[in-house]
């Protein structure tokens, strides 16, 4: 009895400890920690990302490629993210991605989540410098280098820009005006606009105007989370690659509401981004500008910078002729380049 009472103790011990093995396994297969040392704006920000390798309710399994899944979605899912319900905007609560949109956004974002995500509506103040130049332009375009952010031209240069939410009949008579004064500028396109007109984006391209993504449901950034950032600023890439044959480079914020978090989003997304220097109210289409009254505003601020006009606007049409003569007059070579 004593040997057979030793034997089943001895038995039990065995048990115990294989479990505690196992334990100790699985606790070592479920987490794998990275250590990633990004520099921005001149500081260093060191980040320790865990990723899981098991398969649970909201966490996300990494093979060893670094190809992130959701453990449910096999690829090939054509549903999309963002649909045109609720009048065409992000749901923020979605973000419902492919297997291959989850292989790229991996190595892009998982251990840069440190950035901060900080609200900023872009705007200028009445400061300028010695050159008319807008102070608040001249800071920023030093702050934000680090993300590839570009808040003015070179000396000398006067890039010309136009944001394209819709179609409001103008940007025809804008682009034969382009074209009658030899001038290239950049066009920031949503979805819905290369939708509803896309032989006007056609002529864009044909004529040598730059193309830019203005994100594909014009919502703001910062209210999204990097994943769905991703999925919105991607979408449009693709989509007038697929439809136009043509590959954009240039970003621009809706609403110039951007964060140092999707700052360092669009650059990762391999995208120059474009803010403003000048700009004036001429997206209000209930409110005619007076084209003498806008003509002086241009002229007022006239410096090496980027200018931001909606083509939805009468008055820039109607005026962007004389404009274009004046700042040449002035010495400047306007077009489409920093």
């Amino acid at each position: 009895m004593k040997i057979k009472a030793a034997l089943l103790i001895c038995a039990l011990l065995g048990v115990i400890f294989s479990l505690g093995g196992c334990v100790d396994k699985n606790k070592d297969a479920g987490q794998s920690g990275t250590t990633t040392t990004t520099t921005v704006g001149g500081s260093t920000v060191t980040t320790t990302t865990t990723v899981t390798t098991t398969t649970m309710d909201g966490e996300y399994e990494a093979g060893r490629d670094g190809i992130v899944t959701d453990g449910t979605n096999s690829g090939g899912d054509d549903e999309d993210p963002f649909s045109d319900r609720d009048g065409g905007t992000v749901p923020e609560t979605d973000t419902t991605m492919d297997s291959s949109d989850e292989a790229a956004f991996a190595p892009s974002y998982i251990g840069r989540t440190a950035i901060k995500n900080e609200k900023i509506g872009w705007g200028l103040g009445k400061e300028r410098d010695r050159s008319n130049r807008p102070v608040d332009a001249v800071r920023a375009e030093e702050q934000y280098k680090a993300y590839d952010a570009h808040f003015l031209a070179s000396d000398g240069k006067i890039c010309l820009t136009f944001d394209e939410g819709y179609e409001n009949g103008y940007t025809a008579a804008i682009l034969d005006t382009l074209k009658e004064k030899g001038v290239k500028a950049v066009f920031f396109v949503t979805y819905d606009y290369c939708r509803t007109a896309p032989e006007l984006v056609r002529r864009m391209i044909d004529e040598g105007h730059i193309v830019g993504n203005h994100t594909w449901a014009h919502p703001s950034l910062p209210d999204l989370t990097q994943k769905e950032v991703w999925a919105d600023v991607t979408k449009l890439q693709q989509y007038v690659l697929d439809e136009f044959g043509y590959e954009m480079k240039l970003f621009r914020f809706p609403k110039g509401e951007f964060s140092e978090r999707t700052l360092d989003d669009v650059h990762n997304l391999g995208l120059t981004t474009l803010f403003w220097s000048f700009a004036y109210a001429d997206w209000d289409t209930n409110t005619k500008t007076d084209p003498a009254e806008a003509l002086a505003k241009i002229k007022d601020s006239t410096h090496s910078g980027i200018y931001l006009l909606h083509a939805v606007s009468e008055t820039n049409a109607q005026i962007i002729g004389t404009v274009i003569d004046y700042w040449r007059d002035q010495g400047y070579e306007v077009g489409a380049d920093l």
